[in-house]
């Protein structure tokens, strides 16, 4: 079975390692990202920021530290204090207070020299005197050995240059990210967010900065009000107190034109009246000329669009990111992070959303209540203040099936009981099929698939991977494998089947899956595997192994209010009844039906008939809360 949580304390070395920070309050870790391959020797590396380190003596300067990839294994922890060149190397803010390192990220290669450069923000500087305007730094990759430390105060254009913001206040440098290649020149860009900046004189609207990479040399510094759509442009927010720039991150090739865009997030932002609800806006790339400066007003669905949050003060937008190619149709997908989201009533648990890329065309906007799957999908934190999706990022590909997954932060969360020790959540990705209003056929691949047939009677079949089925409305048949059933449950993934609306048959062949049948009279058949069946709402009938050999223990749940359910093989000191929805044994009467049949009430209501089952071998260790 698939390892589904990791224990941090427990990595080794061999299934990964600790970065230990260097000195107390330096709040290492505050921002960390892939570096691309900084050094050229083949292994990606990573860069991490803390933001309140005290270099050289100064207070709150910052520093963030580079980690060399290698192939020759890693320790169980590495003190970034140890760092010496060969295995890394520190870069030193300049000021204090300049709270270097409170972003940080790869910037790809902006100077086309073959080896990845990395960008970091410094929001709290004051370049030309301007209190608070922030600064970012680009630092050069190299195949030269780098030196234990690099103060940024010494970038002098040959292996690095600085980006000077522009009013006092503006916090440039808050979010810094590369903006893949925007213009198609063959240089990678990047992106530097501004959020308390005032275009157009809207106090707090935020800015952002997209700064072209080339092939010429840089100077020591560039000052981000000299943009002027020849060497890069600003992105003007839209209203007051939006703070557009709070996040920013290239968007890989959302719309499949061959030129990466970027995502810019506005967790301030009253979309349709709901106060800090907050946008995102995808602004596309182009090989045509850019302006000086763009109005993210301005995007129409030509030049970009706009992606409106949910509910008031859920703040989507206050993290962004590209999220690869998550469902594997060949463009690039987006999420977004709303940490203050109450999914399912549950306040501050967080909700993040994938948008799909597509070639298809966008409007001008996007409500983020609409994603329904065929467009994008949410992905609900679990807790009470969890704040899930308070930071989200594209993992690359994980467990190696081609295609890329996310990463999910809820820094709230209670593992282990440990208060806000927080969770992250590497969520796979998956390949998307529709059906259509009429009687459909979808067939799964051997990778993960997420089938869905929408209206009609549809026959829905998952492949080899770890699959979600849902029937729709309509009389369907899901099937978790096709039609592989083994007795030795070695065939098929761990599937997830919804039947939906209608009187379904829902059968997880091999795997450990889980089936909920939902509305309407259901039939559903675990099979091999130790499988979780609920009915729902309905008459439903809940067989755990449907043919001889098959093997597994079964879990088959009941709630109160969803009809009468018929077990017809549970199987004493193996399988299960699971009680949701707050039911306890205690509440439960049993009591026989027949010949050797055992009927389960809860008061004169009747929740499961089980055949073949004498009441009197049921007892409190048959039942389990779920």
């Amino acid at each position: 079975m698939a390892v589904t949580t990791i224990e941090l304390a427990n990595l080794n070395g061999r299934n990964g390692f600790v970065l230990n920070g260097i000195d107390r309050g330096d709040s290492s870790g505050e921002s960390v990202s892939s570096a691309g391959d900084v050094n050229g020797d083949g292994f990606d590396d990573v860069i991490i920021g803390a933001s309140d380190a005290n270099p050289n003596g100064n207070s709150g300067v910052g520093e963030s530290y580079v980690v060399f990839g290698s192939g020759s294994g890693f320790p169980a922890s590495i003190d970034l204090a140890n760092l010496d060149g060969s295995n890394g190397f520190v870069l030193n803010g300049i000021d204090e207070d300049d709270s270097s390192g409170e972003s940080v990220s790869s910037a790809g290669d902006v100077n086309g020299d073959g080896f990845d450069d990395v960008i970091i923000g410094a929001p709290n500087a004051d370049p030309n005197g301007n209190s608070l305007a922030g600064e970012s730094y680009v630092v050069f990759g190299s195949g030269n050995s780098f030196p234990a430390s690099i103060d940024l105060a010494n970038l002098n254009g040959s292996n690095g240059f600085v980006l000077n913001g522009v009013d006092a206040f503006d916090f440039s440098g808050d979010s810094v990210s590369s903006a893949g290649d925007i213009n198609g020149d063959g240089f990678d860009d990047v992106i530097i967010g501004a959020p308390d900046a005032n275009p157009n004189g809207n106090s707090l609207a935020g800015e952002s900065y997209v700064v072209f990479g080339s092939g010429n040399s840089f100077p020591a510094s560039i000052d981000l009000a000299s943009l002027d759509g020849s060497n890069g442009f600003v992105l003007n927010g839209v209203d007051v107190f939006d703070q557009s720039g709070s996040s920013v991150s290239s968007a890989g090739d959302v719309n499949g034109d061959g030129f990466d865009d970027v995502i810019i997030g506005a967790f301030g932002a009253a979309p349709d009246g709901n106060i800090e609800a907050g946008k995102s806006y995808v602004v596309f790339g182009s090989g045509n000329s850019f302006p000086a400066s763009v109005d993210l007003a301005s995007l129409d669905g030509s030049n970009g669009f706009v992606l409106n949050g949910v509910d008031v003060f859920d703040a989507s937008g206050a993290f962004v990111s590209g999220a690869g190619d998550f469902n594997g149709d060949g463009f690039d997908d987006v999420i977004i992070g709303a940490r203050f989201a109450d999914p399912s009533g549950t306040d501050a648990a967080g909700e993040s959303y994938v948008v799909f890329g597509s070639s298809s065309g966008f409007p001008a906007s996007i409500d983020l209540a609409n994603l329904d799957g065929s467009n994008g999908f949410v992905l609900n934190g679990i807790d009470e203040d969890d704040r899930s999706g308070i930071s989200v990022s594209a993992a690359g590909d994980v467990d190696g099936d081609g295609l890329d997954d996310l990463i999910i932060g809820a820094p709230g969360a209670d593992p282990n009981s440990n208060s806000r020790a927080g969770e992250s959540y590497i969520v796979f990705g998956f390949r998307s099929l529709f059906g259509t209003a009429g009687n459909d056929v979808l067939l799964g691949s051997n990778t993960r698939d997420c089938l869905s047939g929408l209206d009609g009677n549809d026959t829905v079949a998952g492949g080899l991977g770890d699959d979600t089925l849902l029937g729709g409305a309509g009389n369907d048949v899901l099937r978790g494998d096709l039609n592989n059933r083994s007795p030795q449950g070695s065939v098929g993934g761990n599937d997830t089947l919804f039947g939906g609306l209608g009187n379904d048959q829902l059968g997880g062949k091999g795997g450990d899956d889980q089936l909920f049948g939902e509305q309407g009279n259901d039939t559903l058949y675990g099979d091999d595997g130790d499988d979780l069946l609920r009915g729902g709402l309905g008459n439903d009938t809940l067989i755990g192994d449907d043919f001889s050999g098959g093997q597994g223990s079964d879990t088959f749940v009941l709630a109160a209010g969803e009809g009468r359910d018929t077990i017809r093989d549970f199987e004493d000191g193996i399988d299960l009844i699971g009680l949701a929805g707050g039911l306890s044994f205690e509440q439960l009467t049993i009591s026989a039906s027949g010949a050797n049949n055992a009927l389960i009430r809860l008061g004169s209501e009747q929740l499961a008939l089980l055949t073949g089952v004498a009441a009197s071998n049921l007892t409190a260790t048959d039942f389990t809360l779920v």
